[in-house]
This record gives C-alpha cells, sequence and structure tokens, in this order.
C-alpha cells in the first residue's frame, strides 16, 4: 500500500499525462469540493426522505441487510 506522498505523486504523474479533458474537469470538480468551502446543500425532497428515515430508525423500523438482500432474492426469483 503506497504511502500519502507516494499516491499524490502517482495522482500528478497521471494528471500531468493525461490530455482527457472531461477527467480533467472531473477530478477538478472532486478536489474543489473536498477543500470544505463547497457544502453539499439537500434539496427538500432529501430533507424529507432523511427526516423519515430518522424517524423510521427511532421508531425501530429497520431491517437488517441481510434480510433486506433475502427478501429482495427472493422477490427477484417469483
Amino acid at each position: 500500500m503506497m504511502n500519502r506522498i507516494e499516491l499524490q505523486n502517482n495522482i500528478i504523474r497521471q494528471v500531468l499525462n493525461t490530455n482527457d479533458n472531461q477527467l480533467l474537469d472531473y477530478l477538478n470538480s472532486i478536489l474543489s469540493k473536498g477543500n470544505g468551502t463547497n457544502l453539499y446543500k439537500l434539496s427538500d425532497l432529501e430533507k424529507s426522505v432523511v427526516k423519515e428515515s430518522l424517524s423510521d430508525y427511532s421508531l425501530n423500523k429497520v431491517i437488517s441487510n441481510d434480510a433486506l438482500f433475502s427478501r429482495n432474492e427472493k422477490w427477484l426469483e417469483e
């Protein structure tokens, strides 16, 4: 596993060697968001879904990941 400096140098080399503007734009947007100044703002719908999910969780209206996958497998077999 590479350490932080090796990872940074590897990424820099790859960025310098690419001619793909779309990839560079994408990387730039990811790295710009990572500086903490551009926080993602939830839409009203997303806020509503989060609120409903928290309510379900507090009422113990949850299902385990394994149970969900099992239920979906049975549904797909129908």
